[in-house]
């Protein structure tokens, strides 16, 4: 009776080494892809917004992100039916009350702030300065912003990050990939 034949080895393991570091690469490749799109993304989170207004218009609504920025909409001063706070009360378990100003006009409505703001005093010195211009909006100009981009900074950058330093690493398992390869085809002459 005859053992069964088990497959030859190589004599040593560099044909596989170049092999699992290049799968290894590609590996930290594909796993940056996610951290460096949703990064990016984070990063243009448009929470800066800016309500600039000439003297007798338009008023230009822009939100504005880390990376882009693009306009809202565009109204004349005649065009706003209501700038008001909108009041309501936060998702957490101690849910306290949270504010946020807002124009409504034909065109519909637009948060001035990008996150609820915990001080209404705040939301309401907002909604009064755009009050006043309206009162009089051809005396002068109005321009408020309010940036709420902190947080997707904080998340963007990291996620970014993390990104970049898989894909150098990957970059970095490349070359030792070819390094390992021309060993290789050395080695086999």
């Amino acid at each position: 009776m005859s053992e069964p034949s088990s497959p030859t080895l190589p004599p040593d393991d560099e044909p596989r080494r170049s092999r699992s570091t290049a799968i290894a690469a590609v590996a930290a490749l594909l796993l940056a892809l996610p951290f460096l799109v949703l990064g990016l993304f984070m990063l243009d989170v448009k929470a800066r917004i800016e309500l600039r207004c000439e003297p007798g218009g338009p008023c230009v609504l822009t939100q504005a992100g880390y990376l882009t920025r693009e306009e809202a909409t565009r109204f004349d001063p005649a065009d706003v039916q209501s700038v008001r706070v909108e009041r309501t009360r936060s998702a957490r378990r101690e849910s306290v009350p949270i504010f946020r100003p807002e124009v409504e006009t034909a065109q519909g409505r637009f948060p001035l702030f990008h996150q609820w703001a915990t001080e209404e005093s705040e939301a309401t010195a907002v909604v009064d300065q755009v009050k006043q211009y309206l009162a009089a909006p051809q005396q002068g100009r109005l321009e408020l912003s309010h940036d709420d981009r902190r947080d997707s900074l904080r998340v963007g950058a990291s996620f970014t990050g993390v990104g970049v330093l898989l894909l150098l690493f990957s970059g970095w398992l490349a070359l030792r990939a070819r390094a390992h390869r021309l060993a290789e085809h050395t080695a086999s002459r």
